[in-house]
This record gives C-alpha cells, sequence and structure tokens, in this order.
C-alpha cells in the first residue's frame, strides 16, 4: 500500500509540474466540479485582480478566512485551478479566498505584492459588510512556492499593509509551503525577470525586521531542488515564532498536492497545518480536525 500510494504520489507530481493543463486536471480530479460561492471578486481595476471566495458548508456561523496565495514563478497562475485546495479547507470550516494577480512580464516586483496587500484589503471590508459570512479580522495567509513568498513578503514589509490601511495585527498567522524566502542574488532567469536590479534589502524576507511577524508555519520537502529548503530554514532561524517543518522524500509540488483528497493526501503535512489553523482562529469558532 505505501509503495502504490508513493508511486502515485511521483506520478501526479510529474504530471502537476509539466504544465498548467496538467494542473487543471489534477485539480479536476482532486475537486471535481466544486466552484466558488461568489466568483471573480474585483478587488482592483485590472482584469486579473479578481478573487474566487469559497464558504464551507455549514454557513451558521461566519468562518475564519483563509487567503491563498498560488504560486508560478510570478508569470503564471490561475486561481480556478486552486479549487482542490479551498476544498480542503472549506471541508474544515474555513472560508477561503483565492486572488489572482497581475503577473510577469506585465509587471514585476514589488506590484504583485501590492496586489496582494490589495486582496486582503477587500476582504477585510467584505468581512465587515459581511459579517454572517466571514470572519476576515485577523485572516490566516498561506500560499505554495512563489505564493508563499507573496504571503510572507507582504506582512515583511510593512509598508504593503500600511498602504492600504492595515497591519500585521490583522494576520493571526501565516502557512508558507516550499516557499522562497532567501534568494539574493538571483541566480535563475524567474527571480531575474521579476526582480530585475532590486536590492536584496528590498525583495528579501529574511532582510527584514521580522520583530513584528505573526506566528508562521513553514512546510519544505527535503527533496525540493526548485527552491531549496535552506529558505524555509533561514526564516524558521530569524522569525519570532516561526514552526519549520521537514518531510522527508518530497519535493517542490509535493507539499501542495499534499492537500489534495484522492491519492495525493499527506498527513505529515496536513497534520501541522491542522494544528496550527486551530492554534490561530477565533476562539468563538471550533474547527474539526481534516478527514
Amino acid at each position: 500500500m505505501r509503495v502504490l500510494k508513493l508511486t502515485a504520489n511521483a506520478l501526479i507530481a510529474a504530471l502537476f509540474l509539466a504544465a498548467c493543463d496538467k494542473l487543471a486536471a489534477f485539480n479536476h480530479l482532486q475537486a471535481g466540479d466544486y466552484h466558488p460561492t461568489v466568483a471573480d471578486l474585483r478587488y482592483g481595476d485590472d482584469d486579473r485582480q479578481k478573487l474566487d471566495l469559497y464558504l464551507p458548508p455549514d454557513r451558521s456561523k461566519p468562518a475564519p478566512l483563509i487567503v491563498w496565495f498560488y504560486g508560478g514563478s510570478w508569470d503564471s497562475g490561475d486561481k480556478a485551478k486552486y479549487a482542490f485546495v479551498a476544498k480542503r479547507f472549506t471541508d474544515m470550516g474555513y472560508a477561503v479566498a483565492i486572488p489572482d494577480y497581475r503577473l510577469v512580464p506585465q509587471i514585476r516586483f514589488p506590484e504583485f505584492i501590492e496586489d496582494g496587500a490589495r486582496a486582503l484589503a477587500f476582504m477585510k471590508q467584505y468581512g465587515n459588510q459581511h459579517p454572517d459570512r466571514i470572519t476576515a479580522n485577523p485572516m490566516i495567509l498561506a500560499g505554495h512556492s512563489a505564493g508563499a513568498y507573496n504571503a510572507v513578503q507582504l506582512v515583511a514589509d510593512q509598508s504593503y499593509l500600511a498602504s492600504v490601511g492595515m497591519s500585521s495585527n490583522d494576520i493571526a498567522g501565516i502557512i508558507g509551503l516550499s516557499g522562497p524566502y532567501d534568494f539574493y542574488p538571483y541566480d535563475v532567469k524567474a527571480t531575474r525577470i521579476a526582480f530585475g536590479e532590486t536590492p536584496a534589502a528590498q525583495s528579501q524576507p529574511v532582510e527584514q525586521d521580522l520583530s513584528h511577524m505573526p506566528s508562521m508555519l513553514l512546510i519544505t520537502g527535503t527533496r525540493d531542488h526548485t527552491v531549496y529548503p535552506r529558505n524555509s530554514r533561514r526564516l524558521a532561524e530569524l522569525a519570532p515564532d516561526a514552526k519549520l517543518i521537514e518531510i522527508d522524500d518530497t519535493g517542490h509540488a509535493g507539499t501542495l498536492i499534499a492537500l489534495g483528497s484522492i491519492l495525493t493526501e499527506n498527513r505529515a503535512v496536513l497534520d501541522p497545518i491542522t494544528a496550527f489553523l486551530s492554534d490561530h482562529t477565533p476562539p468563538y469558532r471550533n474547527i474539526p480536525a481534516a478527514q
């Protein structure tokens, strides 16, 4: 059984990394026809500045909000292909917002971070307008790969949240899966294109004053050769309240596909996430463990 599961994980990971249409296939396998409760909410004027909101089945109480930032080297991504992530968390009782954001080469750093801050401000306002649906103050941020970077950096550099009338007090916690946080100098094409000549002091989470950071859960795979585990290790060393989890025999895609429910579910990833969310959820909402 263990060999079968490892083989299935390896095959699906390979498909996931091959191309975006394979991600769509993986998403359909995991989520089927699962659709957002409210689609294409605009948080800006650009066509990419939209988000999808998923609400949990039980709507008798407002649901704590998770904002999910997907990866894709800052030059690709589609919120519709992450319904499987939303389903994982809505089944646990959370509301999930997944924003699209402007991509390279249309824009470069820091504009995709600025889009993230705008999306958070929109969801905070949405929560104020719909207190029966969601609790968005504070909210949880989560992401994979470049999306994990976005989630961390927009809080680490306090200017982004300040520009939209928010602060780190609005963020209950951050979950980063296989994220790049310490990648200067820009030695791969994706980072050279996205960040250009940006100094490390402006682009690197590990170069920020992290004393204000909320609790973080940083999960990485020991066989990640896309974003090396040292990124998570270094951030965990510097942040005031960060828990580092390293998953054996797991590559870059593994921490993401672990959120699936068919073949790829991985308790080594899910259990720490479940515990972290439970610890950082407002006390008036009881969140069940992941099934």
